[in-house]
């Protein structure tokens, strides 16, 4: 279950909850299935630790996928990538970042 490798949040007791879907839009409802907001005008916090590597002399390719499907005039989504040291559970938007992008 993505539960499993994901964590959201619990620094705000309003954040947003995430859901599995393939939403209104795929090409196959369980494989196109992904993590998506569930609620409007809400922010998120949703993150993943991967295992230590270096990218030392070689380039770091960093990529994800939004489909929106809201018929909204303003939000946006981002990545942002961490130091080890996070405390996910309690990430927010100051919390320390190396890479940010969106």
């Amino acid at each position: 279950a993505w539960t499993r490798r994901w964590v959201e949040s619990k620094h705000k007791p309003d954040y947003g909850r995430f859901i599995l879907t393939a939403g209104k839009f795929y090409g196959d409802a369980e494989k196109d299935k992904g993590i998506q907001t569930s609620q409007d005008a809400r922010f998120y916090a949703l993150s993943s630790r991967f295992e230590p590597f270096s990218n030392r002399d070689k380039t770091l390719v960093v990529q994800f996928t939004v489909k929106h499907e809201q018929n909204i005039d303003c939000g946006g989504g981002y990545v942002k990538l961490f130091p080890a040291s996070l405390s996910q559970e309690d990430m927010h938007g100051d919390s320390e970042y190396n890479i940010m992008f969106g």
